[in-house]
């Protein structure tokens, strides 16, 4: 089968790869010193970049701008408790879509694959906050209130900045990992009648 006709899968493929190191090399020779390591990928991997959090919104903005990155697929965090400093990461994965596929083909054209990148931005623990990319991605503003919600990390410039998935009263943040772990029992036929004395139903 021509490679035109192929459909496109996860992990990315060797097009995809090379067209997106392109775009992070682009995006070291732009921020100099303050991109502090990068990795252009391979087949399962895609290339990726650790920039300054002061950083995060030029970078941004050249990737929508320039290299033509329009879609902000997620945005998570991951907590290095007791690995490394700073203790949080957050990670932001972005992608550019071509015009064929906007169209609605799914097929691979070599000559304009999709491209995706990765980029990371370093929180410290004892106040984790970064810049929100809300104004550049309004999507950015439901990933990132959850994880503040999640992690605890702030996003500065971010209009909304509330809980989105626990209750408003919620203490803690469920995904670090020195978050105390919670059980609740199971109710079975042999203990339903312990398990339910236990839980505080909704009054009519």
């Amino acid at each position: 089968m021509d490679s035109s006709q192929t459909f496109i899968f996860s992990p990315p493929g060797a097009e995809c790869v090379a067209a997106s190191a392109a775009d992070i090399e682009a995006l070291v020779a732009l921020l100099g010193d303050a991109a502090l390591a990068h990795d252009l990928g391979d087949g399962r991997r895609e290339p990726t970049a650790l920039v300054e959090a002061d950083a995060l919104l030029q970078a941004a903005g050249f990737l929508k701008e320039t290299r033509g990155y329009q879609f902000l697929r997620s945005v998570t965090a991951v907590d290095f408790m007791h690995r490394a400093s700073p203790r949080f990461q957050v990670v932001y994965h972005f992608t550019a879509i071509p015009a064929g596929m906007m169209a609605g083909d799914a097929r691979l054209v070599v000559q304009d694959p999709p491209r995706l990148i990765c980029l990371k931005v370093g929180a410290a623990e004892d106040a984790p906050v970064v810049p929100s990319l809300s104004a550049l991605y309004p999507t950015a503003g439901y990933h990132e209130r959850e994880t503040y919600d999640m992690f605890g990390i702030e996003f500065s410039g971010h209009a909304d900045l509330r809980r989105i998935l626990m209750p408003e009263d919620y203490e803690g943040f469920p995904l670090r990992k020195d978050h105390p772990l919670r059980y609740e029992e199971v109710a079975f036929s042999f203990n339903q009648e312990s398990v339910y004395a236990s839980k505080p139903f909704a009054q009519e």
